[in-house]
């Protein structure tokens, strides 16, 4: 159990190492990955909540529009993540494609999902670090 705090602080300390060395531009569009992905499901809730929609799993919006801007930030990468990039078609078939119907749940599952991959691309595919 120690062993896994220990493991756990280094990686948070290292996460943070990486989202303070990122440049402005790179800041910007991490945050606006995150606020479409999780914003998303937050817009969802409150129409269900308002009976402007019937359920707010049928509106994933935000996560295919995270998903875009997760793929343009991952082309702009020096090095290429293939996992990054192709983030748009997954999301479409995870939504639409699949005999699953979608839920809330399947959206914050995929948000968490979407998260980890923007530390990941910032965190392995970053060779100086910045955006060009």
């Amino acid at each position: 159990m120690t062993l896994f705090i220990v493991y756990t602080e280094g990686m948070i300390s290292s996460v943070i190492q990486v989202l303070q060395s990122l440049s402005w531009k790179e800041k910007i569009i991490t945050t606006v990955i995150l606020l479409l992905v999780w914003g998303g499901v937050v817009v969802a809730v409150t129409l269900s909540h308002y009976e402007i929609i019937n359920d707010p799993g049928t509106f994933f919006w935000g996560c295919i529009a995270g998903t875009l801007v997760l793929s343009y930030l991952s082309l702009k990468k020096e090095k290429l993540d293939v996992v990054s990039l192709l983030t748009p078609v997954y999301a479409v078939i995870i939504f639409t494609a699949l005999d699953i119907p979608p839920t809330l749940f399947l959206q914050i599952l995929f948000a968490a999902s979407i998260t980890a991959l923007v530390i990941r691309l910032h965190m392995q595919f970053s060779v100086s670090g910045r955006v060009e």
